[in-house]
């Protein structure tokens, strides 16, 4: 399957009034998703690719970010680091779909 209609099916999984920490969960798949085809990995673990991402120097200051809220632990009162789950999947979306050619 294409990693961009894997990308259109994890999308179609939020809905408005979703549980937070589901939403964050798909959002950890579309980046993960996008972030495995831009390394050239088979599937696998997303967190793993996300923390990869994190640490790669190569990679723009907003796509780290982004990957960074996204693989981050809730903090004590269960809140993520990331106020936008999806959008920062997005950023990472975009810039793999810009490397790639495929905007």
């Amino acid at each position: 399957m294409n990693w961009l209609h894997s990308i259109d099916v994890e999308l179609q999984r939020i809905h408005p009034g979703d549980n937070p920490g589901r939403t964050r969960t798909v959002a950890r798949r579309i980046a993960g998703i996008a972030l495995q085809h831009h390394y050239g990995l088979a599937e696998g673990d997303f967190l793993a690719v996300l923390k990869r991402c994190m640490d790669d120097g190569t990679l723009p200051e907003e796509v780290r970010s982004a990957a960074a809220k996204l693989s981050a632990r809730l903090d004590a009162s269960f809140r993520s680091p990331s106020s936008d789950p999806v959008g920062d999947a997005m950023t990472i979306v975009s810039f793999v779909r810009s490397a790639a050619g495929t905007v």
